[in-house]
Formats: structure tokens, sequence, C-alpha cells
């Protein structure tokens, strides 16, 4: 008991890992133990970083507003600069903390709102510039951070373009054509530090859908981690319980003509559901690979117990793991069908090398049509396997009489993927 605790501990603290890290899923699936590392992930700092960042900016009008303060506005004047000034920083926040770094796609109602919002700023920069500003109009460049980072990019470009325009024909307007060009450095600034911006914008984007695509890989590893569990542990069960059933039969049939018979029976059921809850607490620890010659033993014995005729030719020698494991589910496969739905009388069962091809060929003399036709989990499973190992598979009734199960491999490694590696 505290073994099998143990043991489902670890394979609890290996799901957690593989939605956290999807290379924990690579390294199983290549038959490697899972490893964990004590650090901690690297932590996201930009929903801290962001609003320093704009409260950094909020800094640099200090001056302008202490400059008009002591200018002795009117207390009414006062009030609306104040006021203005209010407006302008809660709209500036608006925009830099809750529309940040849009989607690619936005909806029109988004769009209206950040445009909308945008337009506000513009008309309260451009009310403090004309009422209480001089020199360069530099309350724009709140407008051309907030459009950068809050508009799409063609839109958050010509939103830099007309702001940029605006600056120059208000610094003219102020100053005249010959302030504006012997101080053109003043106005520089403007699309560089949006273009500039609209690059930051872009760069958190794709982090955000990288980290998006991340999590959506891990998910999918996870859920591909568990068909494979569930197709290896329908071919496990399906041969080992199939196996049972039928020593079980014999014995109770032996028990009063051949008790000495009968107990070897027993004993070898008892054998089997070891040897099967040993292979599921494999599967599930994601180390199982079954090879061809342990198949082909385990199919004579559980033919021979259906009382089936069996005959079994390997011809293949040594093959490759990968492929040696397809073969070894395939026939497993094969002799389990054969045993549960034939009603045959012989099977036979060949393993056979053409070249750079290797095949499992498992036929029967059975008659029973109407469970060979179906394909069930089983053989939709070993599909999955073939095709994944760029194979091919073949079932069918033959002509003669009775059903025949083929697979077919390349017998190098080249084109088999790595989670068949078990």
């Amino acid at each position: 008991m505290p073994l099998e605790r143990h043991r489902d501990a670890e394979k609890l603290i290996w799901v957690i890992s593989l939605a956290r890290e999807p290379t924990t899923m690579k390294r199983a699936t290549n038959n490697e133990q899972p490893t964990f590392s004590g650090d901690a992930p690297p932590r996201n700092l930009l929903p801290y970083a962001w609003p320093l960042f704009t409260a950094v900016w909020l800094l640099f009008p200090a001056g302008f507003v202490v400059q008009v303060l002591r200018t002795g506005l009117p207390p009414v004047q006062l009030l609306a600069f104040l006021a203005s000034l209010a407006g302008f920083v809660g709209v500036f926040l608006c925009l830099m903390l809750r529309y940040p770094f849009p989607a690619a796609e936005l909806t029109p109602r988004e769009l209206r709102i950040r445009i909308g919002l945008l337009l506000a700023l513009t008309a309260l920069a451009l009310y403090v510039e004309l009422v209480y500003g001089s020199g360069v109009p530099y309350r724009f460049m709140y407008v051309v951070l907030a459009a950068a980072v809050t508009l799409p990019t063609r839109y958050a470009a010509w939103t830099i373009v007309a702001v940029t325009v605006a600056v120059i024909g208000i610094y003219a307007t102020r100053s005249g054509w010959d302030a504006v060009a012997a101080n053109w450095g003043f106005v520089v600034p403007f699309p560089l530090i949006g273009v500039g911006m609209i690059a930051v914008s872009r760069l958190v984007i794709t982090v955000r859908e990288l980290r998006a695509a991340r999590e959506e890989i891990a998910r999918l590893a996870v859920a591909e981690e568990r068909l494979r569990f569930a197709r290896d542990l329908h071919d496990l069960l399906g041969h080992s319980l199939s196996l049972i059933t039928l020593k079980s039969e014999l014995a109770g049939r032996l028990v009063s003509a051949d008790p000495q018979r009968a107990a070897t029976e027993v004993r070898d059921i008892e054998g089997v559901a070891r040897r099967a809850l040993r292979e599921v607490r494999e599967a599930v620890a994601g180390y199982r690979r079954p090879t061809l010659d342990e198949e082909l033993a385990g199919a004579r014995e559980s033919l021979e117990a259906a009382g089936i005729a069996c005959r079994i030719e390997n011809e293949a020698d040594a093959l490759p793991g990968a492929t040696d494991a397809v073969l070894a589910w395939a026939v497993r496969e094969g002799a389990t069908n054969v045993v549960r739905h034939s009603n045959a009388k012989h099977c036979e069962i060949r393993v056979t090398r053409d070249g750079g091809e290797v095949r499992a060929e498992i036929s029967d003399d059975g008659r029973d049509s109407s469970a060979g036709n179906t394909a069930g989990s089983g053989l939709s499973g070993l599909s999955e396997r073939v095709a994944a190992s760029g194979g091919d598979i073949e079932a069918g009734w033959l002509p003669e009489g009775g059903f025949r199960l083929r697979v077919s491999l390349p017998s190098t490694p080249g084109g088999i993927r790595e989670d068949e590696r078990r």
C-alpha cells in the first residue's frame, strides 16, 4: 500500500507538471524519467511595470503645472485649469491602464470606445495648450502614447501622423515657421516615440499570444497523454481479461475431471492477473513498451487456452525498438480479437521482413462475420499507432473464409513518432 500511494503521488505530480511545462510531456513520451525543477517559474512583471511606466510619464508636466500656477490666475480660470488637468490625467490613465495592448481584431464597440476616449484626450490637450500653453505643445505627446498602445497598428500609425501634423501647426501658429525650421528637433520625438511605443505594444501582444499558445500546447499534450493511456489500458486489459476468462472457464470444467490440471489453470490465472496489474501500473507510469517476443508467447498461450490451434512464425529477426513495439501491439490486438470474436479453430501469426518493410499478419478460419466487420476501439487504437509510424493496416474477411489483420511498417525507425516509443 505505501508503494502504491507513492506511485499515485508521482503520477499526480507528473500530470500537474504537464500543465505547467510542455517539455515535461516531451521527456515522458521519449521514455525518459520526468524531472522536476525546484526553481520557481519566471514571474510576469508587466502588471507592475506598466503602471509604473505610466506614472513616470505623469511626472513630466509637473514643471508646466507649477509655471501656470505661478502666473496668478483668477479663481475661475484656476478652477478651469485644475478641472481640465484632472480630466486630462483621468482619461490618459483610463486609456493606458484599462485598454492597453489590444487584440489583433477589436470589435466595433471596443474600437469606438478607444477612439472616443482618444478624442476626449485630444480635446483636453488642445484646450490646455491653447489657453495655458506656449512653445511646443508637449501635451499632445500623451495622445501619441495612448494611441500607440490602445489602437491597432494601422489606426495608431495614422493617429500619430495626424497628431504630429497638428503639433507642427500649433507650434507654427504660436512661433512662426522659422521657429519650426530652427527647432525641428523638438517635433521629431512625437513620431519617434509613437513608432517606438507601437513596437513595444506589438512585442507585448506577441509575447501574450506566445504564452497562450504555450498553454494550449500543454493542454493538447495532456489530452494526447490521456488518449494514449486510454488506448494502452484497453489493449492491456482486453487481452489479459480475455485470457483470465478463458482459463477460469477451463478450470471450472476441470475441477471434477482433473483437479490437478484445474489447480494449474488457477495458478496460471493468478500469474496472468499479476502480470496485468504490473502492466497497468507501467502504463500509468508512462513506461510500458511491449516486445514482440513477449506478445507472440502471450498470443500462443491465450489461443491454446481457448482451444485454437496456432502456428507462429517470426522471420523478422531483430527490429528497432519502436517498430518492435508497434508490431507487438498488433499481435496482441489480433490475438485478442481471434479469441473473443472469431469462433476459429486455427490461427496463424506470421512476422516477415521484405526489404525495407516488416509485416505482421494474423489470420484465422473463423466464420462469425457479425463482430469482425465492426472496427472496435482496439483496432482504432492500433490504426492510430500504425498511422503515426508511417505504416499501413488492413483488416477484413478473406474470400475463402476467415479474418485477416495485416500491419506493414518501415523497418527503420525514422517514420515512427516519439510517442510510440514505449
